[in-house]
């Protein structure tokens, strides 16, 4: 990796172990002989090698140029999960984040610390349209620096002076993103069969579609509940057949954080301060707070010491003092999309038969001239505002003529 044993020395916490596994083996000293010992043991090379500059520079090129480049995200869960302070704009991976993991995989074995759950949101992230977008740019420029390499051969083959409209043109960008939007799995024609449709389509959440997984492949635990998920993906609203659990709809107060984590709110409840102050946390950090259930929203004010409410804590759900709450949820429904949302008395119902309200709402005709319903939720209005659906008007006023 480019270090000597000094350096390697201070850059891992068990120092002992090491020095215990290179006394178990013949002593190799400088560093032509380390080339020497790597080609004998993992190159296949006849007879013994003999040290050359040309054995150090193809090493050097095969296993140490800066290719392996983990990304923003990448930099930010290395440090967090390895306890590493590598400045964030540094995005490809070092030696130390090897002896960094080599670290980790030995606590591990002695039992010191914990295997990452794969299920876990902490460990996903969310791939925007954006990324898609900037993934399908990126392959445009290589198209676009490819082209405009063969018409500068070409010029200079056939001895005529380019111009840049001759080298560069837009096509390669245009045509990357016609297939993008024509062709792409994920990409869909918007829903518009009634003004829920309009507002539940742009939420949804997929495990499909490259990259990701498919319907035949995925299994029972990819596809289950996780307590990670609560106020983050609805546990109710999602497909039907060979594609539930693989597709999902946000939880109706979640939000895509910064690096692609999905968010939820929580007052956080504090003896010094009056009012309440809205957090927004990632997947992993609520787990370190007793979360108040949603039932349990009015009981901040006049409680008695023996009053106890439902809690969640590190995945659990416990019944703790009113006393030893750190955050409250802000909504009863915080855990739910916005079409299970409009399903009344709905802690009532089958898990299977909320499923397919859920999805049957969706399926709905609008009326022409529409009508309040009989018995809601009272986000019926809100649903309908936020999906854009209707002419809102800014001041009041009074409607002359309309057309149905």
């Amino acid at each position: 990796m480019g270090l000597n044993i000094r350096e390697i020395l201070e850059n891992v916490c068990y120092p002992e172990l090491f020095l215990s596994f290179l006394n178990d083996k013949k002593k190799i000293g400088s560093k032509e002989n380390a080339i020497l010992e790597f080609y004998q043991q993992f190159a296949c090379v006849e007879g013994d090698p003999v040290f050359s500059e040309s054995l150090s520079k193809d090493l050097q090129k095969k296993f140490f140029q800066q290719r392996c480049e983990l990304g923003g995200i990448g930099r930010r869960n290395m440090n967090r999960r390895l306890n590493l302070d590598i400045p964030q704009n540094n995005t490809f991976l070092l030696p130390r984040d090897i002896l960094a993991a080599a670290d980790r995989l030995i606590r591990i074995k002695f039992g010191m610390g914990t295997l990452d759950d794969m299920n876990h949101l902490q460990n996903k992230r969310i791939r925007s349209v954006a990324d898609l977008l900037q993934e399908q740019f990126g392959l445009a420029l290589v198209r676009l620096e490819n082209m405009a390499r063969g018409n500068i051969y070409a010029a200079l083959k056939h001895n005529w002076t380019p111009t840049p409209q001759n080298l560069v043109n837009s096509t390669p960008l245009t045509d990357t993103y016609k297939v993008f939007f024509r062709l792409h799995p994920l990409s869909q024609v918007l829903d518009r069969t009634n003004p829920l449709t309009q507002i539940v389509h742009g939420r949804k959440l997929s495990y499909l579609g490259p990259g990701g997984l498919t319907a035949r492949t995925a299994t029972f635990p990819i596809r289950d509940i996780h307590p990670s998920h609560y106020g983050r993906i609805c546990p109710i609203d999602t497909s039907e057949g060979i594609n539930v659990g693989l597709i999902g709809s946000l939880a109706i107060h979640a939000k895509i954080g910064r690096w692609g984590s999905l968010e939820s709110p929580f007052y956080k409840i504090s003896e010094r301060s009056k009012g309440a102050q809205m957090l927004y946390l990632s997947p992993g950090r609520d787990e370190y707070y007793m979360v108040a259930a949603g039932n349990s929203l009015a009981l901040n004010q006049g409680i008695q010491e023996e009053q106890v409410v439902p809690a969640r804590y590190r995945q659990e759900f416990l019944t703790i003092a009113w006393e030893q709450v750190h955050l409250r949820s802000i909504f009863a429904f915080q855990y739910f999309s916005i079409g299970a949302s409009l399903i009344p008395f709905i802690e009532h119902n089958d898990a299977n038969r909320a499923l397919m309200s859920s999805n049957m709402q969706r399926q709905a005709v609008p009326l022409s001239q529409s009508e309040k319903c009989i018995v809601g939720t009272g986000l019926e209005g809100q649903a309908a505002l936020d999906s854009g659906a209707l002419a809102i008007a800014e001041h009041e006023g009074k409607i002359f003529l309309y057309r149905y």
